[in-house]
């Protein structure tokens, strides 16, 4: 992937299912967090803490849009663990959308 991979990721993303910019933002929150990988339901518990949203099916489409890598997944299958490709990247691109929102 290039430098750039999780700024151009993120900005697809916001074009095709802005929704999920939370999703992002509350994954990147995790990351630098736990400075490794970090479950889903960890990103979800986020979200519910700040009333955010209450519930999304998985983070299969971060990996999808390349923003996530999956890790590893146990507890029988039932919890993933996911790392951020590009938390630099991830980070400018989200900032960006802040800003042209706001003005």
């Amino acid at each position: 992937m290039d430098n750039n991979s999780g700024y151009k990721a993120v900005l697809r993303m916001a074009r095709d299912k802005p929704d999920w910019i939370p999703i992002i933002k509350a994954a990147l929150e995790e990351s630098n967090r736990t400075e490794n990988d970090f479950a889903g339901a960890w990103v979800l518990n986020r979200l519910k803490e700040q009333e955010t949203i209450e519930w999304f099916p998985n983070l299969r489409s971060l990996v999808s849009y390349g923003i996530l890598k999956k890790e590893d997944t146990t507890r029988g299958g039932k919890r993933a663990y996911y790392s951020m490709i590009d938390p630099d990247g991830v980070e400018k691109a989200l900032l960006k959308l802040e800003k042209s929102e706001s003005g």
